[in-house]
């Protein structure tokens, strides 16, 4: 991912640059918002790099404690504000100190301000695109579709099969978002999936070639990125001549991705078998063990034998 500047906040938002204009190439290097009440008071860490400061967003509080001082007392603490390391301040609508707009067109640093109706939800709003550049991420080799409303990430050595059954799986109007090269992030203790940008709505399929989803199955059948809720690999029934499956599937195994485990099954390929069902049906199975209708299969069918015999 690219580095995080200014420059993409303000692009991403309709942020009004009141100075420090000439700086909105800077880069953002430390992940969060800090809401400056400390500092304002005049408590400031010495020690800390002042290269690595997150940025600032100010709004009704930190405009209500200024308003008790003087313009002297202000400008000094604005000051040593600004000359802490942030990037970037960010004022809301509520904060109307002019002040500070005056001490940061004098430093030329970049103050920024925008019209939000909340100032949770803007900050929500702004480390969601945080989010992009610093969640930690990795790339695997997978078929990522979103079924039912659930991410699958579908694995399976080449040529198993992935590409066909995503196919079949779109012709029942489930989502693609991407194929052989996905991305992977951890957001907030969240699995969240993507196509790598090269591979964007682009799938292989053997004996046709590299197809464009968008244009062959139409732009309504993709999703550029979904949440990931479970992982199913495909393989070949009875590897090395031994059937070694689960007949009853009642105990799902766990795939760790950047620390977080999600529910992995392994179904077997062989010829006759409708994939698509399947995995479908694996997705509704994932559904049930998640609502207050799971129940255990042996402890069904030991209740079932006995009000049998009986």
């Amino acid at each position: 991912m690219s580095k995080l500047t200014i420059k993409e906040l303000v692009n991403k938002f309709d942020f009004e640059i009141i100075s420090g204009a000439n700086n909105i190439n800077n880069e953002i290097t430390v992940y969060g918002l800090n809401r400056a009440g400390l500092e304002l008071t005049g408590y400031f860490n010495e020690q800390e790099d002042k290269k690595h400061k997150r940025a600032i967003l100010m709004s009704s509080k930190e405009n209500n404690y200024m308003t008790q001082f003087s313009d002297q007392e202000a400008f000094e603490k604005y000051t040593n504000l600004l000359k802490m390391g942030s990037p970037v301040i960010i004022i809301t609508q509520k904060f109307t100190d002019e002040r500070l707009n005056k001490i940061a067109s004098e430093l030329d640093f970049p103050l920024l301000r925008i019209n939000y109706p909340s100032t949770s939800e803007l900050t929500q709003k702004i480390l969601d695109i945080y989010d992009l550049y610093f969640a930690p991420t990795i790339e695997v080799h997978s078929t990522l579709m979103n079924i039912f409303g659930k991410g699958v990430l579908i694995f399976g050595q080449s040529g198993i099969g992935k590409s066909e059954v995503s196919l079949e799986l779109m012709k029942k109007n489930h989502l693609f978002v991407g194929d052989d090269r996905i991305v992977i992030s951890n957001r907030n203790s969240e699995l969240f999936g993507k196509s790598h940008a090269l591979l964007q709505n682009l799938i292989e399929v053997r004996g046709i070639g590299i197809i464009d989803i968008s244009k062959v199955q139409g732009q309504q059948l993709i999703m550029p990125e979904t949440k990931i809720h479970m992982g199913i690999e495909l393989f070949k029934f009875q590897e090395g001549g031994i059937d070694n499956t689960d007949r009853l599937g009642n105990e799902w195994t766990q795939k760790d991705f950047l620390g977080l485990k999600i529910p992995y099954l392994r179904v077997p390929v062989s010829a006759g078998r409708n994939l698509a069902n399947i995995i479908e049906a694996a997705v509704g199975q994932l559904k049930v063990n998640e609502s207050t209708d799971a129940q255990d299969i042996i402890e069904l069918l030991a209740k079932r034998n006995s009000e049998l015999t009986e």
